[in-house]
């Protein structure tokens, strides 16, 4: 055991939500402490979109957006439901409240933020309060040279330009159209200029990379390959840590509180086999290679409660013969495709939330096998659009050898090769083209909510969403419930703080992002709403545990 060392308030895990909450400690007089155990900073927020659903917040009323409290309410009521005290009355009023105050503290310290214009809330149009303009934010593109020997250690998404998210949908286009046209240009002026010797970053790694700026600059202690072992408890209270510290362990004390900010349990396979839905694994996930679930272990050994273990962010992949893992949300919404089940029926509107999408998978694997399910399109699709963020076109021969895209010349012969009953298959691919002729979408409703829409292709009339599979070679793949991140784990209430099993507080202990229970429920109102709420619990975690007046 080396030497001890004091700390006012450990945060584990270097995400975005840490870095608010060391400032906010910090600029109330605290000695904050991150502590990463990988040797990369920024988590799973690096890794995403970049994206944080914030309600009624400054940059949406310079842009003219309607909303305000009580709409937001209304939304966030509809689409998260009765889900138990995870996301309580409370809890749900603290992130609505705190959430526009978290926006105007990081601005007023140097976030460069952009209003998502368009990217619509998830349910729009089906549930009340939406708003179709957004409310949602991404970060700007951001130089990541800024940083300077830190440069090499934040974490990065490989792959990919330099993009904002809400721009995808208009590449998704292939330059189809002036938008799509135009954000090409544009990335394409970034990706001149990182050829020139920029560094430019996009997505979540330029929210993260501007937030270790910022974080940097205000002299917040960040440790990389710092794991933190277990919790240091006296007389009840949590008072700090026990962590492995580039290969030696130490005990780090913390005498206003510990928040846990580590992620989920996506990467734990134990975790997933005891708490979730089957057939899972870690082979679909798309979370950081930290999500692994030990800090959530550890306050339930405190005698934490937990709930919604059985949910993930779910985010539909498919798997390359090299094994990399395929995001498809966008791709699915495009028209001349549909999602189907191992018996050739369509279960969901595939235009709707990809975490809607992955919650009726599994609960259509209970009546038929849709684990994986198949989305089914014609040339056109192949043709017009990119996939998961790649160029369309004629599939590679490695793609079609190893049967990860299938392709026929008719739709009764790849309901074969699918081992999908081509009657079934085919049956439903003609009521579906009956549907894309008078454009309503009689099952699913797909193409009827402004974020169908967002995402699919408005020079196809008269739903953007519906286009009819009848042009050859048709094409399948298996789509998985693959994620991004659970969102079950730690009870907390309004101030973070960790609960037990009788709703008493864990004292000194705090907890936000994927380590908690989310207070979305089991729901995802809008785009960045697992980073918004992680932010803004993280900004009300650290106010609580040191009483700053921010």
């Amino acid at each position: 055991m080396v030497g001890d060392r004091d700390f006012d308030f450990i945060i584990v895990g270097s995400g975005a939500a840490s870095i608010i909450a060391a400032l906010v400690a910090q600029e109330a007089g605290a000695k904050p402490l991150i502590l990463e155990k990988t040797d990369k900073v920024g988590g799973s927020t690096a890794m995403s979109g970049g994206v944080a659903w914030m309600p009624v917040n400054p940059l949406q009323q310079a842009a003219g957006v309607n909303d305000n409290y009580e709409m937001a309410r209304a939304y966030l009521d509809a689409c998260a439901g009765d889900a138990g005290p995870a996301s309580s009355p409370e809890r749900r009023h603290a992130f609505l409240t705190e959430a526009p105050r978290v926006v105007r503290y990081l601005q007023d310290r140097g976030m460069e933020f952009v209003h998502a214009e368009g990217y619509s809330d998830y349910h729009e149009g089906q549930k009340p309060g939406g708003v179709a303009r957004s409310r949602s934010l991404v970060g700007q593109i951001y130089d990541a040279r800024r940083l300077g020997k830190w440069r090499g250690l934040l974490r990065r998404n490989a792959g990919g330009p330099p993009i904002l998210m809400h721009e995808a949908s208009a590449l998704g286009h292939g330059g189809r159209t002036w938008a799509s046209r135009k954000a090409y240009v544009r990335v394409a002026l970034r990706m001149l200029r990182n050829m020139l010797g920029a560094d430019l970053v996009g997505n979540g790694m330029a929210i993260q990379g501007r937030l270790l700026e910022i974080a940097l600059k205000a002299g917040i202690p960040i440790w990389l390959n710092a794991g933190v072992r277990d919790f240091l408890v006296e007389d009840g209270r949590v008072v700090g840590v026990e962590a492995d510290v580039d290969g030696q362990v130490r005990q780090l004390k913390a005498s206003k509180g510990v928040l846990i900010n580590a992620g989920g349990f996506s990467h734990n396979l134990a975790m997933r086999q005891q708490y979730q839905q089957q057939p899972t694994g870690t082979d679909w996930t798309n979370a950081n290679p930290g999500d692994t679930g030990e800090m959530q272990q550890a306050a339930m050994a405190l005698g934490a409660d937990v709930a919604i273990m059985e949910q993930c962010w779910w985010v539909s992949v498919s798997v390359t013969p090299d094994g990399k893992k395929l995001i498809h949300p966008f791709d699915m919404s495009k028209p001349y495709s549909l999602l189907v089940d191992t018996g050739g029926e369509r279960f969901v509107n595939e235009s709707t939330s990809y975490m809607e999408v992955g919650i009726q998978m599994y609960a259509r694997d209970k009546i038929v096998p849709a684990v994986p399910s198949w989305l089914i399109s014609d040339s056109r699709h192949r043709n017009r659009y990119r996939w998961s963020g790649q160029p369309g076109g004629k599939p590679t021969q490695e793609w079609v050898d190893s049967g990860y895209m299938i392709v026929a010349d008719t739709i009764e012969e790849l309901a074969e090769k699918c081992g999908i009953p081509p009657a079934a298959l085919r049956g439903t691919v003609d009521r579906f083209n009956g549907f894309a002729a008078r454009g309503v979408d009689e099952d699913f409703h797909r193409g009827e909510s402004a974020y169908d829409r967002f995402a699919g292709d408005s020079t196809v009339k008269p739903n953007p969403n519906l286009g009819a599979i009848e042009q050859a070679p048709f094409y399948a793949v298996r789509l998985f419930p693959g994620d991004v991140g659970t969102c079950g784990g730690l009870m907390t209430d309004e101030f973070a703080q960790v609960l037990r099993k009788d709703g008493s507080v864990i004292p000194g202990l705090y907890a936000t992002g994927n380590s908690t229970a989310s207070v979305m429920g089991r729901s995802y109102p809008g785009a960045g709403a697992s980073i918004g709420a992680s932010m803004t619990f993280g900004f009300i975690a650290a106010r609580h545990a040191t009483g700053a007046n921010v």
